[in-house]
């Protein structure tokens, strides 16, 4: 696998990517979620190469290696970088995809530019009640402080590997704390646009083919078999088990699907 490292200019400054170089075949852009960067798409990049399909995994901006915003943006601001990644590739028209609040950044992608999208993949749609978002909606920094025994790595380490009740990979894990860290004093802003995006009107304008993907071990599962429902016009597919790092732990069935889906 040869991994490919660049930047282009966006809105909050530079952001980060990474794709496989040894193909130039239909684009897909990836929306990781919170709060991690685009190794969680990392695995899954030679795989797409190998289906003729140019993966590019975008870390959002604030998060990975992506320059960020002096204060908290909107889901709209955040999928705005979608017309720089185009410009920036020269693509007229790209799939995008993207998990938990990737998937809420792809989403109003979608419906903010549906003459730019040819394809969306969701995993893990945060499609909550309007009671569950604003409940949701403040935000929690209890495990950004530094103690002088080093147990804030511990507390965080818990938080990551233990969350939804469902144990992820260590290496998942690591990583998750790793891009925490990154992030900084504003890991929460990500979160905050997704409590306070409109995702009933997004997914209510989706207008391209999409896939729907939800596997029984990730949090957001009950709210992606609501959004089946809402939307059955969406090719929906469920996995067993996992936790919510299943794209990191299982590239290979995720490339998959999503794969057959994109060269259908």
């Amino acid at each position: 696998m040869t991994i490919f490292k660049g930047y282009l200019d966006g809105p909050f400054g530079q952001i980060h990517y990474k794709t496989d170089t040894r193909n130039d075949g239909e684009p897909l852009f990836l929306f990781h979620q919170m709060v991690q960067s685009s190794f969680q798409f990392e695995p899954c990049l030679p795989f797409f190469a190998s289906k003729g399909i140019k993966a590019i995994a975008v870390d959002i901006p604030g998060y990975g290696m992506s320059c960020g915003p002096n204060k908290p943006p909107s889901m709209k601001n955040y999928a705005s970088i979608y017309e720089n990644l185009l410009d920036h590739f020269g693509f007229s028209k790209a799939n995008i995809g993207g998990h938990h609040t990737g998937a809420s950044v792809a989403a109003e992608a979608a419906y903010s530019f549906p003459d730019l999208v040819l394809k969306l993949i969701l995993h893990g749609v945060p499609y909550y009640s309007e009671e569950e978002m604003a409940k949701k909606s403040e935000p929690n920094h209890k495990f950004q402080g530094i103690e002088e025994d080093g147990k804030h790595f511990t507390k965080v380490w818990k938080k990551f590997h233990n969350a939804g009740n469902s144990k992820t990979s260590l290496k998942a894990t690591h990583n998750s704390i790793l891009s925490y860290y990154i992030a900084g004093e504003k890991e929460w802003y990500g979160h905050n646009a997704v409590y306070n995006h409109d995702i009933w009107r997004a997914v209510d304008g989706i207008k391209c083919p999409t896939l729907l993907i939800t596997n029984t071990g990730d949090m957001l599962n009950p709210q992606d078999h609501n959004l089946s429902k809402i939307r059955p016009d969406f090719n929906f597919f469920e996995f067993s088990g996992g936790s919510f790092q299943f794209v990191y732990d299982n590239p290979g069935e995720w490339t998959e699907i999503v794969s057959n889906f994109l060269n259908d």
